[in-house]
C-alpha cells in the first residue's frame, strides 16, 4: 500500500492541493495529519477523496456530504487497536474511536506547542550568546595593557567619556544655600 502526499493526491485526482486540504479538513476523522501536521493518504483514503470529488461533481455541496462512520472507513491509529472486539459495529465503538482520535490529535498539538517553545528558547539563548560575545570583546579592548584604555573608551562611548574628563562645575554661593535653584 502506497502512501501519497497532498501534492501527489492532488495530481492523481486532478484538483489543487488547497482543495485536497479543504476536503481533508472537512473530514478530520477520515484524514488525520501526521506528527508534523501534514496530510498523508493511503489507497483507501484516496478512494474516499475520489468519492467526495464525484459527489461534488454531481452538484452536492461539501457541507452536505456525510461519509459513513463504520469501522472500515475510520482511520487506523494506535489507540483504536485497544478497543474490545465485542463492541464492533455498535455506537460505543464509534464513541471510543472518536475519543481515541481526539486524544491522538491533542497529543500531536501538545508536541507541536512544546517544539515551538523550544525553538523560541533556542533563539533567545543564541541572542544572549551573541550579546555576551560583544560584551567580552568590548571588555578585552578596554583591558589591554599596552593600549590607552581611556581613548578606546572615548571611541566607544564619546558622551560618557566627555562627562568623565570634564572638571566638575563650581556651585555658586546662592545655589549652595538653595539647592532647588
Amino acid at each position: 500500500m502506497e502512501i501519497l502526499k497532498t501534492k501527489e493526491a492532488a495530481e492523481l485526482l486532478s484538483v489543487s492541493q488547497t482543495t485536497i486540504k479543504r476536503w481533508a479538513a472537512m473530514f478530520p476523522d477520515f484524514f488525520p495529519k501526521d506528527r508534523l501536521g501534514h496530510y498523508t493518504f493511503s489507497e483507501r483514503q484516496i478512494s474516499q477523496l475520489n468519492h467526495i470529488k464525484g459527489r461534488i461533481n454531481q452538484g452536492e455541496a461539501l457541507e452536505c456530504i456525510h461519509l459513513d462512520l463504520t469501522n472500515d472507513n475510520l482511520p487506523r491509529g494506535p489507540l483504536q487497536e485497544n478497543l474490545s472486539p465485542d463492541t464492533d459495529g455498535d455506537p460505543m465503538n464509534k464513541i471510543w474511536s472518536r475519543i481515541g482520535y481526539i486524544e491522538h490529535a491533542l497529543d500531536q498539538k501538545a508536541n507541536e506547542v512544546v517544539s515551538i517553545q523550544l525553538l523560541q528558547q533556542r533563539a533567545e539563548l543564541e541572542d544572549m550568546r551573541v550579546m555576551i560575545k560583544q560584551l567580552s570583546a568590548t571588555l578585552e579592548t578596554m583591558q589591554k595593557p599596552g593600549s590607552n584604555s581611556l581613548s578606546t573608551y572615548e571611541e566607544l562611548h564619546p558622551v560618557a567619556a566627555g562627562r568623565l574628563t570634564s572638571p566638575p562645575r563650581k556651585r555658586g554661593l546662592l545655589r549652595s544655600f538653595f539647592p532647588f535653584l
